[in-house]
């Protein structure tokens, strides 16, 4: 009898374990977190929580960068820890190593009315460091500057254009908010209304020209990965 019972709080116990490590999933993997775009230097996450859902507990195992869409209150949790709320701010970026020792097991709650919106952009290369000085350019303005990645804020008013000839970096190129523009890479000209999360790839070797077309000021998030 002892044995069996015995045999039946194991059981129970194992399961309880197998059940924690099940709600336990890598960030890519989590349901409200959406791949968008992978290469072999960055995987973008586009984040959306609406009003009241919750994120199961996931787990975020590199370095990463991270840009806010909405000014949103929101909870959180360590796994194993209490509660806190916190809230976004609209437009703005942040870099967190969250690569081992730095892991972080977490759930994310919106406690707001209106979706959340970020982005999560993880940095999977392994180089580390720079070897070009930071872009200097009008309207460009840089924020982060890390050995995973460099974050650069550019602002474009009204007709006011970003032109790359020949680029040497890998870049990405990504939209805080929503604006028609006109936009010229590999020899495509396009008109198109940018979102949100918008983004573009700018790859080593190629140009690049987008114009704001709209009445309103632009404003991105220009990310340069360190590969050479």
């Amino acid at each position: 009898m002892k044995a069996t019972l015995h045999s039946l709080v194991f059981f129970l116990f194992f399961l309880c374990k197998l059940s924690d490590l099940q709600a336990q999933v890598l960030v890519h993997e989590e349901a409200r977190h959406h791949p968008v775009f992978q290469n072999d230097e960055i995987r973008m996450l586009n984040v959306l929580l609406p009003p009241g859902d919750t994120t199961q507990y996931h787990i975020h195992h590199t370095p990463s960068a991270f840009i806010l869409f909405t000014s949103t209150i929101t909870g959180s949790q360590l796994k194993g820890a209490a509660p806190s709320d916190g809230k976004s701010t609209a437009g703005s970026m942040y870099f967190e190593n969250l690569s081992a020792p730095h892991l972080r097991v977490h759930r994310v709650w919106n406690m707001d009315k209106d979706t959340f919106h970020v982005m999560d952009i993880e940095l999977l290369s392994n180089d580390t460091g720079f070897v070009r000085m930071p872009l200097v350019m009008t309207n460009l303005a840089l924020e982060i500057d890390t050995p995973w990645v460099r974050a650069y804020r550019l602002s474009l008013s009204k007709e006011k254009d970003f032109n790359l000839h020949d680029n040497k970096r890998s870049l990405m190129l990504i939209a805080l908010n929503s604006a028609p523009v006109q936009t010229k890479q590999n020899g495509k000209t396009q008109q198109q209304t940018l979102q949100p999360g918008s983004f573009f790839e700018i790859k080593r070797g190629q140009s690049f020209f987008l114009e704001n077309n709209g009445s309103l000021a632009l404003q991105f998030a220009l990310l340069e990965m360190p590969k050479e």
